[in-house]
C-alpha cells in the first residue's frame, strides 16, 4: 500500500513539474521577452512554441529569402540558384528557374506570377505558377532613372495593380518603382541624412566645396520590403536606432514615426519583415530575434535566438527570412543551415492578437474581457495596460483609464484621460472656485492699495541669519543694489549662502523627480544622489574655476564673494520652479508648452542674474565679464576631462603604484 501511495505522489510530481516547466518556459530554448511601464524589458510567458523544422532532408544551401502564399512556401535558395517551392499540406517540393536564375535573394508570389529578384543577372525574373519563366524586368531605359545609378534588385514586392517596389543594393536614394512593363514611375521613401553637430556647425562656417570634400552626405539603403494587404510598403534599414522599421503611405513617408512613443523599440541588425493579415508587423534580426509589433509599431513580444553551442529548435545561425501563413504560424528561415522553423502561437498570443484585432478595428469596449483574459497571463504587459485604458476611456471610466494608461506609460492619453476628470471637477465645483478666487482677487487689489498709500506691515526680525536667508527675494527686484550689499557684508554669509544651496540642490531634485506623471522627464535610470552629486559637483566646479579665473583677470572679488554671490543668483530657480512643478499636478500635455516655458524663464532670469554677478562683484564691464563667464566654462571643461581621463585610468594608476610600492619596498631590504 506505501509503495502504491509513494508511486502515486511521484507521478503527481512529474505531472506538477511538466505542467510548470510548460507554463514558464523551461522547455523552450529561448525566452520570450516584451515591455512593461516605462518600456522596461522583462520576461514573459511563451507566445510562440516550435512545432518543427523543415528541410532537415533537403540540401538549401545559403538560402535568402522566403514568401507563403495560398498554402505553398517559395524559398529563394540562392546558393543553388534556384527558388524551391514546398507544399505545406502535402509537403511536396519542387523547383522554379533552375537554369534561369544566377543568384536569387528575394522572392515575391502575386495572383498571377512569382517574381525573383536576381542581382547576380541584376534582373527581376517573372515566372507563372507551374514556373515557366514568363519574363525579365532589367534596368530602367528612362533618362530619369540616370546612367550611372545602381540596379542590383535584392528585394522586390508587388502591389495589386502590378507594380513593383525593388530594394537594389547599394541604392540609397530609396526603392526604385516600376510599372508591370518595366518602366521606371520613380524612387519611393528614401531614407534621411541626420545631421549631427559637426554636420551642423560645418554647415554655417564652410563653403560647398568644402562641405563636399568633408562629408558624404548620403541616406542608408534600405536592406529589405515588405507589403501589406492594404498596399502599404514596409522597409526595413540596418544600423537605424528608432527608426529602422518604417511604414510608409502612399506618397513615400513614414507614418510608424506617429506612433504611441514617437520611436519604436527596435535593432540595427534586422534582416528581414513580413506583415500578418490582420496588420501585425514581424521583424527578424540576423543573430535570431523575432520581432513582433502592432500595426502602430508598439512591441508586443521579442523571442529567439542564435544558436551558439549547438543547434536547437527556435534557434538560428545566421537568419536570413521570415513569412506568416493565415493561422498565425511563423516560418523563419535559418540562412547557413538551411533549414526552416516553424512557430505556432500558444493560446497566450491568440488571446492577446483577438484583443489587437479589436483595438485596430476600434472595438474598445468590446475588447475589454478579452484584454482582461490577456492579463491573466501577465498583469505587467505594457500593451495590454494600455488596450484596457483605451476600453474603459472608451465607456466613461476615466478613473479606470488612467491607472491603465500610467501602467501603460502612455503619457498622452493619460493626459487627456485627466482633462475629461479635471473638466468634470470643475464643472462640479464651479460653485465654490468662483468665491475661493474672487476672495483672492479682493485681497491682491486691497494689498495693492495699501502698497501704493506707502502703508506696509514690516516684519522685524532680529536674527541676521534669518534676515540674510530673506534677503533672496531682492535679487528679484534690485539685483545690482543686492550684489553690492552682499560684497559690502551688509547682507548675505557663508551660513545663508549653505542654507541656499541646500535649497537649490534639492529644488532640482524635486524638479527631477516630482513632476506629475505627465511632466516627468523619464530618469529613471537615475537616483537622487546622482542628480544631488552632479548638480553640487557642477556648482563647486563654477565657484572654483570663476575664483581662479577672477584672481588672474584682476577681479576684486574674493573666494567667499563668490560662494555668496552664486546661492543668492539661482533666486528664481529657487522660489519659482516649485510653482511650476506644481503646476505639472493641474496642466495636462496640450499645456506643456506652459511648464516649459516657465521653467526656461527661471533658469534664464538665474543665468542671467550669474552674469550680473560675476560683472558687479569682480568689477567688470561686459566685455571682462564675457571673458571671465567663457574662460570659467573652459577650466571647467578641462576638469571635468582630467578627471574622466584619471577615473578611466584609475585601475592602471593603482596597479602602477603597487607596483612602484613594491619595487621600492623590495629594494629596500
Amino acid at each position: 500500500m506505501n509503495d502504491k501511495i509513494r508511486l502515486i505522489r511521484i507521478a503527481v510530481a512529474i505531472v506538477l513539474f511538466v505542467c510548470s516547466a510548460r507554463i514558464f518556459g523551461w522547455n523552450s530554448a529561448y525566452l520570450t521577452f516584451t515591455l512593461s511601464g516605462n518600456d522596461e524589458w522583462k520576461i514573459t510567458q511563451d507566445a510562440y512554441v516550435v512545432s518543427e523544422v523543415l528541410f532537415l532532408d533537403y540540401d538549401l544551401y545559403y538560402p535568402e529569402d522566403l514568401f507563403i502564399k495560398d498554402g505553398k512556401m517559395y524559398i529563394a535558395d540562392s546558393g543553388n540558384a534556384r527558388v524551391v517551392v514546398f507544399d505545406l499540406e502535402t509537403e511536396e517540393i519542387s523547383t522554379v528557374g533552375d537554369f534561369s536564375l544566377w543568384r536569387p535573394t528575394g522572392v515575391f508570389v502575386g495572383d498571377e506570377y512569382i517574381y525573383v529578384a536576381d542581382p547576380g543577372t541584376s534582373e527581376v525574373v517573372l515566372f507563372d505558377k507551374t514556373g515557366k519563366e514568363v519574363g525579365r524586368i532589367g534596368r530602367p531605359k528612362s533618362f530619369l532613372f540616370g546612367e550611372f545609378a545602381n540596379y542590383n534588385p535584392s528585394k522586390v514586392v508587388v502591389d495589386k495593380r502590378g507594380n513593383l517596389y525593388i530594394v537594389s543594393e547599394g541604392t540609397f536614394e530609396g526603392v526604385i518603382q516600376l510599372d508591370r512593363n518595366g518602366e521606371f514611375l520613380g524612387y519611393f521613401g528614401a531614407n534621411r541624412v541626420g545631421l549631427g553637430f559637426l554636420d551642423r556647425f560645418i554647415d554655417l562656417f564652410y563653403t560647398s566645396e568644402q562641405k563636399s570634400k568633408l562629408l558624404s552626405r548620403i541616406p542608408k539603403p534600405y536592406e529589405n520590403i515588405a507589403i501589406d494587404d492594404k498596399g502599404l510598403i514596409f522597409t526595413l534599414t540596418q544600423n537605424e536606432w528608432g527608426n529602422a522599421i518604417k511604414k510608409h503611405n502612399t506618397i513615400g513617408n513614414n507614418i510608424l514615426s506617429s506612433s504611441r512613443e514617437g520611436r519604436m523599440t527596435d535593432e540595427p541588425n534586422f534582416a528581414d519583415i513580413t506583415i500578418t493579415g490582420d496588420g501585425r508587423i514581424l521583424a527578424l534580426t540576423e543573430t535570431g530575434l523575432i520581432y513582433e509589433y502592432d500595426p502602430e509599431g508598439n512591441l508586443v513580444f521579442s523571442f529567439g535566438g542564435r544558436a551558439i553551442s549547438s543547434e536547437r529548435y527556435g534557434l538560428f545561425s545566421i537568419a536570413s527570412g521570415i513569412a506568416c501563413d493565415e493561422e498565425d504560424r511563423i516560418y523563419v528561415l535559418d540562412g547557413e543551415s538551411g533549414l526552416v522553423h516553424v512557430f505556432n502561437p500558444t493560446e497566450y498570443a491568440q488571446i492577446l492578437h483577438e484583443a489587437l484585432n479589436l483595438y485596430v478595428q476600434g472595438k474598445y469596449l468590446e475588447s475589454k474581457e478579452t484584454w482582461r483574459k490577456v492579463m491573466t497571463y501577465d498583469g505587467y504587459l505594457q500593451i495590454a495596460h494600455y488596450g484596457l485604458g483605451k476600453a474603459y476611456f472608451q465607456s466613461g471610466e476615466f478613473e479606470k483609464a488612467t491607472i491603465h494608461f500610467k501602467e501603460a506609460y502612455a503619457k498622452r492619453e493619460y493626459s487627456d484621460t485627466y482633462w475629461e476628470l479635471r473638466n468634470a471637477f470643475v464643472q462640479s465645483n464651479m460653485h465654490v472656485i468662483l468665491p475661493i478666487l474672487l476672495l483672492l482677487i479682493v485681497v491682491s487689489a486691497l494689498i495693492g492699495q495699501l502698497r501704493r498709500r506707502g502703508k506696509r506691515f514690516h516684519l522685524q526680525i532680529g536674527s541676521r541669519f534669518l534676515n540674510d536667508l530673506l534677503y533672496i527675494k531682492n535679487m528679484l527686484r534690485h539685483p545690482l543694489d543686492s550684489f553690492y550689499y552682499l560684497q559690502s557684508g551688509n547682507h548675505g554669509s557663508v551660513l545663508s549662502a549653505a542654507i541656499i544651496y541646500v535649497a537649490f540642490f534639492t529644488v532640482i531634485a524635486f524638479d527631477y523627480f516630482g513632476r506629475s506623471f505627465i511632466f516627468n522627464l523619464n530618469v529613471t535610470d537615475r537616483s537622487v544622489g546622482f542628480v544631488l552629486l552632479t548638480s553640487s559637483s557642477f556648482t563647486g566646479l563654477w565657484i572654483v574655476s570663476n575664483y581662479l579665473v577672477s584672481s588672474i583677470n584682476d577681479g576684486r572679488g574674493t573666494f567667499k564673494d563668490v560662494v555668496i554671490f552664486t546661492a543668492y543668483s539661482f533666486a528664481p530657480y529657487i522660489l519659482f520652479q516649485p510653482l511650476v512643478i506644481l503646476m505639472t499636478y493641474v496642466l495636462t500635455y496640450n499645456e506643456k508648452f506652459l511648464i516649459d516655458f516657465l521653467t526656461y524663464i527661471n533658469i534664464g532670469w538665474s543665468s542671467i542674474l550669474l552674469f550680473t554677478g560675476v560683472k558687479e562683484i569682480h568689477d567688470y564691464d561686459i566685455k571682462n565679464t564675457i571673458k571671465s563667464l567663457m574662460l570659467t566654462l573652459g577650466w571647467i571643461f578641462v576638469m571635468v576631462l582630467v578627471y574622466s581621463i584619471v577615473y578611466m585610468l584609475w585601475d592602471q594608476l593603482i596597479d602602477t603604484a603597487y607596483s612602484i610600492a613594491q619595487e621600492a619596498f623590495y629594494r629596500a631590504r
